[in-house]
């Protein structure tokens, strides 16, 4: 399962709205995590844990992220996770989950979350099929929006993909996962420093033994995500698994949605 930061509705609890929400008198903690009650897990994945969680701080009901227990290894990865909370913690762009506070609990690193109510853009396809190209390029416009804030200001996600795009009421969309996109999992090619994405949504410049991390790769990522969103498949797929997505992604021409949908109209693509 995709690691999401979503309340979908709890009937043991109450529904989040924009903000987090105060939890039920009667709704009693799984199990502990530092100051966090968690609730309810919301979502696992080679990323870790998203637990619907109550900060005893604060009383808030809060997507907590808790990353896998390796994933702090060394004093490099830990750095990084800092820093780049830092940096998406000061972001003011609304389709960015603002972050309340991140660290660890004895070692073992977390960040604290709005919690959303949506579906993430995979789920969302898989249930419904190709999206209309109206509403696949207005969900797509607010993704580059949240994309352009970040690159402003130096910061680039990495891993762009549908599972980490959060469709909410009136299709309002969130990017997450920002700065903590890098451990393997569905195809995800993960090298600290060096090549990290999802290998349906990597950009050719992405993949080598020596990359330096540019904006150019979350730009191509997201073009992918686009043509799925138009056809409901990713651009590329192969038999070979990852590296036959990688020589496609190296030598192929990148196919028209217009050519796999006859619903897409060639002039939407120009």
């Amino acid at each position: 399962m995709d690691d999401t930061v979503i309340d979908s509705g709890d009937p043991n609890g109450s529904a989040s709205d924009g903000d987090g929400g105060d939890a039920t008198e009667d709704q009693q903690p799984v199990k502990s995590f530092g100051r966090y009650g968690l609730l309810s897990m919301l979502g696992a994945g080679g990323m870790g844990q998203v637990w619907r969680a109550r900060d005893s701080q604060t009383n808030r009901v809060v997507a907590l992220k808790v990353l896998p227990e390796n994933s702090a290894d060394d004093a490099e990865s830990r750095e990084r996770f800092r820093r780049e909370c830092e940096a998406v913690a000061q972001l003011t762009e609304p389709h960015i989950i603002p972050i309340h506070d991140f660290g660890d609990v004895d070692g073992q690193l977390f960040l604290n979350m709005r919690l959303v109510d949506g579906t993430d853009l995979r789920s969302l396809i898989k249930q419904e099929g190709a999206l209309t190209p109206g509403r696949a390029v207005a969900i797509i416009t607010q993704v580059a929006g949240a994309l352009q804030a970040a690159h402003d200001v130096g910061l680039v996600h990495r891993d762009v993909k549908p599972s980490n795009i959060l469709v909410c009421a009136n299709d309002f969309a969130y990017l997450i996962d920002f700065g903590i996109a890098h451990a393997s999992g569905d195809a995800t090619l993960t090298k600290a420093g060096e090549t990290i994405g999802t290998a349906a949504y990597m950009a050719p410049e992405a993949i080598g033994a020596a990359v330096k991390t540019h904006s150019r790769v979350d730009v191509y990522a997201l073009t992918c995500v686009l043509y799925e969103c138009l056809t409901g498949r990713p651009p590329f797929s192969s038999d070979m698994g990852v590296q036959g997505l990688i020589a496609h992604h190296l030598h192929t021409p990148p196919p028209q949605p217009s050519a796999s949908d006859t619903n897409v109209p060639v002039a939407s693509m120009r």
